[in-house]
């Protein structure tokens, strides 16, 4: 059976990384919990329990892996489970490439997109520990082969590797565009300046280090250098062999780019619709390797993960257990610690982080509290709402607290109950902006214009013209269809005062809020 991406999963790739639309249908109510309960954790049969977020009304939906492999065309898959800090499964689905018979399997390399980072941000601390780099001391002062731009407006002493990071440094170009077979391949250097082949803009410093958050695949590309520049005579790759891959023993993993063919049992790259692209080779090259050039496979990715978690713990990890519970907390104002995401709290707090170049979409994650984790590793353009549905599926079938299924009876507003809503709201400029880091990204410098058709409302925000459906929860409350890659749902709520007027509204996610007035 071929079953279609449901519409949250279709919408969840629109909303990253910064909201680029939503729309309002009028139909759910009060919203509950439903854990379901499966006695003894059995990591194997998360196959069988793919399932969306939120259940409407009566559904409780599932579905094999198979089916929605097929439904979002992906060709493979590779998952890798840990509990108690021990790899208890791992295991490979579906081909390495659409037409062929290899098989996927848990030591198959794919492109790890920008989970990269977290590999980057382990060797740095692993370098700062040995003192070859300082977290601390001005980036200026660590570079050897190339000088920063003159930044007049701002103080260039306070660019560290510690607001690199945690992306609070101030630099621009977010991502990179990959490149294809035969494309000549910048260097660093090259990257840093803008210069050709490079096709980005040069590293630039947009705001005061430090100041605010700004994710930064840039700065990434800087920390390469001041990396390349630890050993005159080894560049990037191959202190990262030395220093991460080997220590760890990710014998199958590499930053070299191009991957060399020879590498084998490489999950090739596919479009949307499942159709192998990049050829002659079959997969891109990623040059700006320190943000998102690492090849890696579900068994060594699981070997970081739960090599983080064990040095977050114990006092004999890979790196030291104070450093790690450093690079385990977030940096304000920024979401992220030192590479990493930091989600949750007790029991649930979680390090996390996803990646996502044109053919490929990975994800780790590692629950610090319990030593749990998840590895997920796709060679599918259309493979972000199956990382969602398979973080569902693994969170049930190892009775982890967190992605339960939500229920949303089903509840219908009236024309005068929605157009109660409608107008443009502009962010609460009067939000402490020590504590943005809770902000939501991107979206709270943004203007939201909220407009009603009679059955639903329509939200839209300045610069994007995407629409995305919002389920009423309660009068008040709605659930953002399709955003809520990481933890539970997002939900916009309205806020009406005693003369029933709407004056302002919030955006929620778990461990995220945004703050509007209405104009």
């Amino acid at each position: 059976m071929h079953l279609a991406p449901t519409p949250s999963a279709v919408l969840a790739a629109m909303f990253a990384p910064v909201l680029k639309g939503l729309c309002v249908s009028a139909a759910v109510a009060v919203f509950s919990s439903v854990a379901p309960s499966f006695a003894q954790a059995d990591p194997a049969s998360f196959s069988d329990k793919l399932r969306p977020r939120v259940w409407i009304g009566d559904g409780q939906e599932r579905y094999s892996l198979e089916e929605r492999m097929a439904a979002y065309s992906v060709p493979g898959v590779a998952v890798a489970i840990i509990e108690n800090g021990e790899v208890v499964f791992a295991s490979g689905y579906g081909v390495r490439k659409s037409g062929v018979t290899e098989r996927v399997d848990a030591d198959t390399v794919f492109s790890a997109g920008s989970v990269s980072k977290v590999a980057t941000a382990s060797l740095i601390l692993r370098l700062a520990s040995a003192g070859a780099l300082d977290l601390d001391a001005p980036v200026a002062a660590q570079l050897h082969s190339w000088s920063l731009p003159d930044y007049p407006a701002f103080d260039e002493n306070r660019i560290t590797l510690r607001t690199i990071l945690s992306h609070t440094s101030g630099f621009n170009m977010h991502g990179f565009r990959d490149f294809q077979p035969g494309d000549d391949l910048p260097s660093t250097i090259e990257t840093l300046e803008g210069r050709s082949p490079a096709v980005n803009a040069p590293l630039t410093l947009l705001s005061e280090p430090g100041s605010a958050y700004r994710y930064s695949g840039g700065g990434y590309t800087l920390a390469q250098q001041i990396v390349d520049d630890v050993d005159p005579a080894a560049d990037f790759d191959a202190i990262a062999y030395t220093h991460l891959l080997v220590p760890l023993g990710m014998t199958r993993s590499t930053f070299t780019n191009p991957l060399p063919q020879d590498h084998g049992n490489i999950a090739m790259a596919h479009d949307r619709s499942g159709a192998p692209v990049a050829l002659p080779r079959g997969y891109e090259a990623f040059p700006e390797s320190a943000a998102s050039g690492l090849w890696t496979s579900a068994n060594d990715l699981a070997t970081l993960v739960t090599a983080l978690l064990a040095s977050y713990q114990d006092d004999d990890g890979f790196l030291p257990r104070s450093l790690a519970q450093d690079m385990m907390t977030p940096v304000s104002p920024s979401e992220h610690g030192l590479g990493p995401r930091i989600e949750g709290r007790d029991e649930v707090l979680l390090f996390h982080h996803g990646g996502t170049n044109s053919s490929y979409h990975a994800w780790i994650e590692g629950h610090l509290a319990t030593g749990d984790g998840l590895v997920i590793l796709t060679n599918g353009s259309g493979a972000n709402g199956l990382i969602t549905e398979i973080r569902n599926a693994v969170s049930d079938a190892m009775n982890w607290e967190i992605n339960q299924p939500v229920r949303a009876p089903e509840i219908t507003l009236s024309a005068d109950q929605l157009s109660d809503y409608t107008g443009t709201y502009r962010v609460d400029v009067a939000y402490p902006y020590g504590l943005r880091r809770i902000m939501v990204r991107g979206l709270f410098e943004q203007r939201i214009h909220i407009e009603s058709d009679g059955a639903r409302l329509t939200l839209t925000v300045d610069g994007n013209d995407g629409a995305i459906a919002l389920i009423p929860l309660s009068p008040n409350r709605f659930w953002i269809e399709g955003f809520g890659l990481r933890l539970g749902i997002a939900e916009l709520e309205f806020h009406r005062d005693a003369f029933g007027e709407t004056h302002a509204i919030t955006f929620h996610l778990p461990n995220a809020s945004s703050h509007y007035l209405r104009d």
